[in-house]
């Protein structure tokens, strides 16, 4: 008997809290069922609280809110208060009558508690504040790219599947002028909600362009459902009730098919044939996506491997330069591709498609070259690029030491920049090829440098000689204090790890002064030098000037 007395003194309790803010509390089930209500029901809604038992708790609002409410349910967390929320009631179960509802999620109950009451100025004005904070924005396409890969990589360690897809709505700019900005604005707010809400952690959903959008979910969500739900919802937006067309594809991951970074690029494959063709591109999986993208890029993929098996391509040098002697420390040598598209395109492609050790290789062999028939007789050091995803490569790494070795007297005059390194997963391995590398005289270098966190566990776990600041520093030094305390840091523990420090993309001869003022002391960039078919440095003659023809 004394149990029941304390469990009933303990629910009067929680409903007199929860009624010093509020006319009506609401119980609902895991299924989303009234189970419970007591209060103002007939105030707010217009019908007896007992007649709401066993109703859907959504069905008591307007559909335009529903989306966000269950969203709400959705991240609630344990002990935590959602909202305040101002939001619509129904018409027909609810008198139409604007209302502020708060919900709590209670530790160790499936159930979730919810509170609605008559607005008044304040709690519109926190309900707004909160509307704010809760609704969820879509993600661009680079973004949704890498939710994606994060998902996928989930999905794999779990040995799960899961499925993408891809919502279309065609004569999009027709549909935009028909319904003016301010019901577009609507519908969108509508579907991002939608997707949301159906997207596998509640964030992996895009707007890859107006009217396109792509979400990876669960394999028991039905891309026929969420294509009706859009279509449904087309309609309560047309003010002529008759909505517009929607289109959607489903293209199942089949994960088990793939490799990590096989999945990656067909991935990339299939939002960009989305973006350009809509719901009538042909990819059903992401296997096919990933046939499809290397049938699409074989003459490319032929075309880079005649360039890697025949060294067809230039080098170009670019001083770095001691800025307090303002003497040359070493040269970057720097690949040239002749093929049409810029070299950077060349580079990321041949990463995409796994061929960088080999490119890297190639590299390596005109830079051996060059040092030992060119530059034979002078003592100048130069710097070579090698790629992150190369230097995770045992067997790329054992064809360079092979090399390296047939020509132990160039340690003292290379330097090997690692690229893309926060892009690194096999640190320790890294590393370990570094730590070989030094052991037989090289000077080893991290590139792109920079303040987030994947720079510092680099730092951490890589025992390099120098760090080259990344540029996007370099060129907002001077008018922003942010970056000068964040590299001025940097600099600080780097000298305290002793550890040279490059500031790379100097232009100016007042960047020079205030790097050298933040204890950096190497430079590199067009105030000290242009790439050039020569290694050309003269301190005289600053800034540099470009040579004739060349462009960025």
């Amino acid at each position: 008997m004394t149990d029941q007395k304390n469990i009933k003194t303990q629910r009067d309790r929680f409903l007199a809290f929860s009624f010093a803010s509020s006319d009506l509390f609401i119980e609902i089930t895991e299924e989303g069922k009234v189970s419970f209500a007591t209060g103002a029901a007939k105030s707010l809604t217009g019908i007896d609280y007992s007649a709401l038992i066993g109703c859907s708790w959504t069905d008591m609002f307007s559909k335009s809110d529903r989306a966000t409410l269950v969203g709400m349910r959705k991240r609630a967390r344990d002990g935590e208060r959602c909202g305040p929320l101002q939001v619509k009631m129904d018409d027909e179960l609810g008198n139409g009558r604007e209302i502020i509802l708060t919900g709590i999620k209670m530790p160790d109950n499936d159930s979730f508690y919810v509170t609605a009451s008559f607005p008044n100025e304040l709690m519109m004005k926190l309900a707004g504040v909160t509307r704010q904070q809760e609704e969820m924005e879509l993600l661009d396409k680079d973004s949704f790219l890498h939710a994606a890969t994060e998902a996928f990589d989930m999905a794999r360690s779990m040995g799960e599947d899961i499925d993408i897809t891809l919502l279309d709505i065609p004569k999009t700019q027709q549909v935009k002028e028909k319904l003016g900005d301010e019901l577009w604005g609507k519908f969108t707010a509508s579907v991002t909600e939608i997707l949301g809400e159906n997207s596998i952690d509640g964030m992996a959903a895009a707007q890859i362009q107006d009217g396109r959008y792509s979400v990876i979910h669960d394999k028991d969500i039905d891309s026929d459902t969420l294509r009706n739900q859009l279509s449904e919802l087309s309609k309560e937006t047309d003010p002529e009730g008759e909505g517009f067309e929607v289109t959607s594809k489903i293209v199942s991951a089949d994960l088990a098919s793939l490799s990590e970074r096989e999945t990656t690029k067909a991935l990339i494959y299939t939002i960009n044939e989305f973006e350009r063709k809509g719901t009538t591109l042909s990819i059903e999986t992401l296997n096919s996506g990933f046939k499809a993208y290397v049938s699409a890029n074989a003459q490319k993929i032929h075309q880079l491997k005649t360039v890697i098996e025949q060294l067809n391509f230039d080098i170009e040098f670019q001083p770095i330069v001691d800025m307090k002697k303002m003497e040359l420390s070493h040269f970057e040598i720097l690949s040239r591709f002749r093929e049409e598209g810029s070299t950077q395109e060349w580079i990321v492609f041949g990463e995409d498609i796994g061929m960088a050790a080999d490119f890297d290789i190639a590299v390596c062999e005109r830079v051996i070259n060059y040092l030992l028939y060119k530059a034979a007789n002078n003592r100048m050091k130069f710097a070579m690029n090698l790629s992150g995803q190369s230097m995770q490569n045992e067997q790329f790494f054992k064809t360079l030491v092979a090399k390296l070795d047939l020509h132990s007297e160039l340690a003292q005059r290379m330097v090997f920049e690692i690229t893309e390194s926060t892009t690194i997963q096999e640190l320790d391995m890294v590393n370990h090829f570094i730590e070989t590398l030094q052991g037989k005289g090289y000077k080893m270098c991290l590139d792109d440098f920079g303040a987030g966190a994947a720079s510092f566990q680099s730092l951490q776990k890589l025992h390099v000689d120098y760090v080259k600041i990344d540029g996007q520093y370099t060129r907002k030094i001077l008018t922003s204090h942010r970056d000068q305390v964040l590299v001025k840091n940097l600099t600080q523990m780097c000298t305290d790890l002793n550890i040279g420090v490059i500031a790379e993309q100097m232009e100016q001869e007042e960047q020079t002064e205030q790097m050298k003022g933040l204890g950096i002391t190497y430079g590199q960039g067009y105030y000290f030098g242009y790439p050039t078919a020569a290694p050309e440095f003269n301190p005289e003659k600053l800034p540099a000037q470009p040579p004739e023809g060349y462009s960025r």
